[in-house]
């Protein structure tokens, strides 16, 4: 396994801005050494400019009268031919006589500038000139000397300290931009490995997960954020698996009723009125059919977050006592009575409030003890809208309470029982609770079953 250094490449990306980062770093110190370089050089052509200029100054002060000016200007004239044209000396004065020639002049104003100094292109070569005045003495008058000094090899010098900070830039750059290659592949090295366990995972396989033992801090938290999606999707999928047997379950059991008495009907000649009780039943059953799909279409919207609602605020207590008066039958067959305690008002969809009741006050009287009475208890708590239907009946094992609210579950695994209920009744409370932004709630304890919803107030 490596990491490609291609143009999407992390590694590549972060070598990169190695490459950037060592450039702009490279760049101030090579360019701070530079100048300090050129500094130093230029220090360095002065002093050796000033010393050499105060030799021949010496030897002018030394002996300052005309019968020696002779011997003095050979004696000039030899340490300049000494040079072997690196130094050219320059003497002007008012008396013709103690003027020295040189192939460059010196305007008498720049004397004063720049501390006597001054630069001359002379046969091609860069000259540093140094110019002084020397007061006269005895029968000598007032002197201009000027030394031009060749500035090649100090050029030479620049121009071999420039290439040396171009390349020592250069190869500070490559040298850092290969480290940074190889420090990023070597940090990266985690996500490789992290990327071929996540390759490995596939609906085959949905109980894998990337490894989270000794991960960088950076990468911990993607790991975990992505094992607990992989959780997700493994609960979900799971249910969607268990989802889809259940409803050919559920399916299968009241088209299986129409078929077999169908088959029945048509054994043998039927009369009209055994006809008639056989269209009946398959009649029961294409409604209970009816209801599961329906069901099944309205959770699917709800997933789908396609139930559009319109929210109004009303008395909870209110829209409780409308569904209970529409459920007075069902309570009258059971001996049940119904009492709403407390009230509430927040915004809701009338009309799927009215259905989430229906369905735990269905709920309460279907597994609820006959002649017990049934409460609806509404109050406010946190923030939130409580309703809770309490019933009495057979308490529900903790390990159940959880599952009440999922598709198709149901408390007792014996199916036979359940013609008048598919499972999905809670699960549509849920769903009701949560387009109303709140969650659902069960409790039983001591022969008491307290399930209900909480919407935000």
């Amino acid at each position: 396994m490596h990491l490609p250094f291609s143009q999407n490449s992390i590694a590549r990306h972060l070598a990169l801005m190695y490459a950037a980062a060592a450039f702009v770093i490279f760049s101030i110190v090579v360019s701070a050494l530079y100048f300090m370089e050129m500094s130093e050089l230029e220090r360095y052509q002065i002093v050796e400019t000033q010393s050499r200029f105060s030799l021949f100054e010496q030897i002018i002060k030394i002996r300052s009268s005309s019968e020696s000016w002779p011997e003095i200007k050979t004696r000039l004239q030899e340490l300049v031919n000494q040079s072997g044209g690196k130094i050219f000396l320059r003497i002007d004065s008012k008396d013709p006589f103690f003027q020295m020639d040189a192939p460059f002049t010196v305007s008498k104003r720049k004397i004063t500038k720049h501390h006597g100094f001054s630069y001359k292109n002379i046969n091609g070569h860069h000259f540093r000139i140094l110019s002084k005045k020397i007061p006269a003495a005895n029968n000598r008058p007032e002197l201009i000397i000027s030394l031009a000094i060749d500035t090649q090899f100090y050029e030479a010098e620049d121009f071999w300290f420039d290439f040396a900070f171009v390349v020592f830039l250069l190869l500070g750059i490559i040298a850092m931009s290969s480290l940074g290659w190889l420090i990023a592949k070597r940090g990266l090295a985690r996500v490789d490995e992290l990327s071929y366990h996540a390759s490995q995972i596939n609906p085959d396989n949905l109980s894998a997960r990337l490894p989270a033992q000794d991960l960088p801090l950076e990468l911990e938290g993607l790991v975990k954020s992505f094992n607990g999606a992989l959780q997700r999707l493994e609960d979900s999928y799971n249910r969607q698996a268990s989802f889809n047997s259940d409803v050919a379950h559920e399916l299968r059991t009241p088209l299986g009723n129409m078929i077999g008495q169908t088959e029945v009907a048509l054994s043998k000649p039927r009369t009209n009125d055994e006809l008639c009780d056989i269209l009946a039943s398959n009649l029961e059953e294409l409604e209970r059919l009816r209801f599961i799909i329906n069901d099944m279409l309205f959770l699917s919207h709800a997933d789908q977050g396609e139930i559009n609602i319109c929210l109004q605020k009303l008395s909870l207590a209110e829209e409780a006592k409308k569904t209970a008066d529409f459920l007075n039958i069902i309570f009258e067959e059971n001996n049940n009575t119904l009492e709403v305690i407390g009230d509430a008002e927040t915004s809701i969809e009338p009309s799927l409030f009215k259905r989430a009741l229906t369905n735990l006050l269905n709920n309460a009287v279907e597994h609820g003890a006959p002649d017990a009475p049934i409460t609806v208890e509404i109050t406010k708590k946190d923030g939130y809208a409580v309703v809770t239907v309490i019933n009495h009946g057979t308490d529900i094992a903790p390990d159940s309470l959880p599952r009440l609210f999922d598709r198709f579950y149901r408390v007792s695994r014996d199916r036979s029982n359940s013609r008048n209920n598919h499972g999905l009744g809670l699960a549509i409370v849920k769903a009701i609770a949560e387009i109303h932004k709140g969650r659902v709630f069960a409790a039983s304890r001591d022969g008491i079953i307290r399930i209900g919803f909480k919407i935000p107030l």
